[in-house]
């Protein structure tokens, strides 16, 4: 006997294949798609939340019929005006009567000058100290030199004498300064003591004999009384 014949594979394998080719290409082009998609979408914008806190609402109004609290006034404190002081007035005294002690409870008034104090000098200086000497200086004692800058009218220069050039030191080509103080008397004349504030010793002999030979318009105050005014006098040096 012969069996029937089997039914060929080969058209059921190219179903499948083709099949199977389908399925690879769809999932193959759904990747392509996502891909793309993934890529070139823009990103979401982030989203903004901003928060506003509300009013609170008004308090509820007071139930009709409901007592209201008045409103108190602060009290005002007013200040204490300050006192003021009474001026003292001036016990005169009376001319006491014929045959009657004087009262001892009230002091005779001195006899002074308009704008002056007890104890002044006719002639004297408002704030001038009490036994001065009219014409005087406030902290003056007596005839003692006054500062150049506190006499109202400084000593003035009349004549001045050079100093000689020292032969040593024009031959070694040295200058230099020296200041002297010293007091200008009532006459004019500059007083023995001289004081060097400044020194180089090659020129100050020099300078000190010159100074001894100057002579001055003497200081005055202001009421043009001469006074002994002491006084920095500067000497300089030079070649020319």
């Amino acid at each position: 006997m012969f069996a029937p014949p089997l039914p060929s594979l080969a058209p059921r394998r190219r179903a499948a294949w083709a099949v199977s080719l389908a399925a690879h290409a769809a999932l193959g082009g759904l990747g392509l798609w996502l891909v793309q998609r993934t890529v070139t979408a823009p990103p979401p914008e982030p989203v903004r939340m901003v928060y506003v806190e509300p009013v609170p609402p008004p308090p509820p109004p007071p139930p009709f019929g409901a007592p209201v609290a008045p409103v108190v006034p602060q009290p005002v404190i007013a200040e204490r005006p300050k006192e003021i002081p009474q001026p003292q007035r001036l016990a005169v005294p009376r001319k006491p009567t014929r045959g009657a002690p004087p009262s001892p409870a009230v002091a005779a008034v001195p006899r002074g000058e308009p704008e002056g104090s007890v104890g002044g000098v006719v002639g004297g200086v408002v704030g001038g100290e009490a036994g001065g000497t009219v014409g005087g200086v406030v902290g003056g004692l007596g005839d003692a030199p006054i500062p150049g800058d506190q006499v109202e009218h400084p000593p003035v220069v009349v004549s001045r004498v050079v100093p000689e050039y020292p032969p040593m030191a024009r031959a070694r080509g040295l200058e230099g300064r020296v200041v002297l103080r010293a007091v200008v008397g009532r006459d004019g004349h500059v007083e023995a003591a001289i004081t060097i504030v400044e020194s180089v010793p090659m020129f100050d002999a020099a300078a000190v004999t010159a100074f001894r030979k100057w002579r001055f318009e003497p200081g005055r105050d202001r009421h043009g009384n001469t006074v002994r005014a002491v006084i920095d006098v500067p000497i300089r040096f030079q070649l020319r």
